[in-house]
This record gives structure tokens, sequence and C-alpha cells, in this order.
């Protein structure tokens, strides 16, 4: 092959669309021990939360979970975890979507806290968790969305009335276009 049938380096790597901001409450633990990979598994309940597109993302987005669970498994070594998250979540008609995503978080002092519920929990910074996600739904609205993938920046927070939340910055992926 000819030298110039090769593509440079640093052309047609994928990039990042804004799209939409999660937030949604953890509602309680349910922890199932370690299991035959060594990892501890626990079981997350999703409570209420709330799914809104950025500007400029299509289709525009305004909806609430309307149930969700994440299987939540912490390595044998305690510095990762593990994020397994599928969820619904639905607009003012009713129309629903199913999302699912990946994910793994650094277990730092400041995440430890939040999640075991120490009363000094503080939120801490974006930076330690990264997910990808994918979304399902038959209602032409949302389509669209079953032919996108996403990749998500992911952190533990503290909601104003105390309560542990997770708090996600959604962006789209976008194909490489063969641009530097």
């Amino acid at each position: 092959m000819a030298s110039e049938d090769f593509v440079a380096p640093l052309e047609s790597f994928p990039t990042l669309q804004p799209a939409f901001v999660i937030k949604v409450s953890i509602a309680g633990q349910f922890p199932c021990g370690d299991i035959y990979t060594g990892s501890s598994l626990v079981g997350v309940p999703l409570g209420e939360g709330t799914l809104k597109s950025v500007a400029g993302f299509e289709p525009k987005l305004d909806m609430t979970l309307s149930h969700g669970h994440d299987w939540f498994r912490i390595d044998a070594d305690k510095t990762h975890a593990r994020l397994s998250v599928s969820c619904i979540i639905s607009d003012k008609e009713n129309r629903s979507i199913r999302l699912e995503a990946n994910g793994v978080s650094q277990l730092t002092p400041a995440i430890l806290g939040l999640i075991t519920g120490s009363p000094d929990a503080k939120t801490p910074p974006f930076g330690d968790g990264i997910e990808q996600m994918t979304i399902t739904s038959g209602h032409e609205a949302y389509k669209p969305l079953e032919g996108m993938m996403f990749a998500c920046s992911q952190r533990f927070a503290i909601s104003e009335t105390g309560q542990p939340l997770a708090e996600i910055r959604v962006s789209r992926i976008l194909c490489g276009s063969g641009d530097v």
C-alpha cells in the first residue's frame, strides 16, 4: 500500500456534542456480598430524577425518571466501582425511553464518604467517573436517539436536601470527519 492510503495519525477521531444533563437521587443500597469476580455487588435503586437537553441538541428532551436501578460493583482492591444502569425515563405525554449505561468511577475518599453516608460528605468535582450510554425508544419523537451513542462524565453529589444523587453530563459521540 502506498503511504497516501493511510490516514494521518490525528485524523478522524470522534468528537463530542453536549447533549443533556441527568440528575437522579439514590434511593437506597442493597448489598449482595462478594461475588465470583472478587468484587462486591450492591443493588442501588434510583429515585426521582430529571433528564434535560442542553441548547442545540435535538431532539429536545425534558423528562423524568420513572424507574431505574444500578448494579454497582466495587473492585476487590476497593479503588474503582463499576456501574451498570438501566432505567425508564418519560416525558410529560408519558412517552418513555429506555436508557442503559455502563461506567467506571474511582473510589476517592470523597466519593466513599458520600456513598457510605458520612455526615461530613461533600459534593466532589467532576473528574472521577465516566460512562457510555445508549437509548432505546419506539416513539417517533425519540427514535433518532436509537442511532446515537453517548459518552458521559459522572459524579456523585449531595442534593440541596442532603440526599445522595448522581449527576451526569452526557455528550453525543460524533463520527470522525477526516479532518484534524
